[in-house]
């Protein structure tokens, strides 16, 4: 048995560390991955293989479930929260605002997914309204569910007016300015008159 002078000692940061990289779920990305590159995707792949239905169907099972873990690159949990007539315009639509605003982080590609799924909330609930403002009948139930609809559209529009200003402002460049004087007013559109003796730097 080794002295306990040999045993390692491990602090509490260290053993949280090792716990975490221990564990592993079925369908973490880790395990996802792994499975798909060396069991389902060889199998899938070898024309010669009587079970290539059978790889097939677990290929496309696993491989939703591994693009669901990668959201932001994907965005296939969007695609399925929406009406398959949008779907392709959401996918669309984030890749090119993505692009557009040069999204690097989580954060930012999570907020191109809010705009685009409130921006698709408001056409889709658009059309849904103007096919009741077309109807002939005017029902108690009808005139409630234009009502609800019609707080959607805004609702929705808020949500998408919101969540663009906000990434333009994470997206906007800093201006640093510094200023050195006893009295500085900070104003558009207006002349302003500063000592000689006072330094401005901006």
């Amino acid at each position: 048995m080794k002295n306990d002078k040999e045993i390692k000692k491990y602090n509490p940061e260290e053993a949280k560390k090792l716990i975490l990289s221990a564990v592993e779920f079925p369908d973490s990305k880790k395990l996802l991955l792994r499975e798909l590159a060396e069991e389902i995707i060889p199998g899938y792949c070898d024309l010669k293989n009587p079970e290539k239905d059978e790889y097939l169907k677990r290929f496309q099972e696993k491989s939703l479930k591994y693009l669901r873990i990668i959201e932001n690159e994907s965005h296939v949990a969007l695609m399925e929260s929406l009406d398959e007539n949008y779907r392709m315009l959401s996918k669309e639509m984030c890749d090119q605002m993505m692009k557009e605003f040069d999204c690097q982080n989580e954060m930012e590609k999570s907020l191109v997914e809010l705009i685009v799924n409130a921006f698709i909330r408001v056409l889709d609930n658009s059309r849904r309204l103007n096919n009741e403002l077309n109807g002939r009948d005017i029902t108690p139930n009808r005139n409630i569910y234009i009502a609800n609809l019609s707080k959607q559209i805004d609702r929705a529009n808020r949500q998408y007016i919101s969540n663009l200003l906000t990434l333009k402002q994470i997206k906007m460049p800093q201006v640093e300015m510094n200023i050195k004087a006893n009295t500085a007013f900070v104003s558009n559109n207006q002349q302003i008159n500063v000592n000689k003796d006072e330094n401005i730097k901006a």
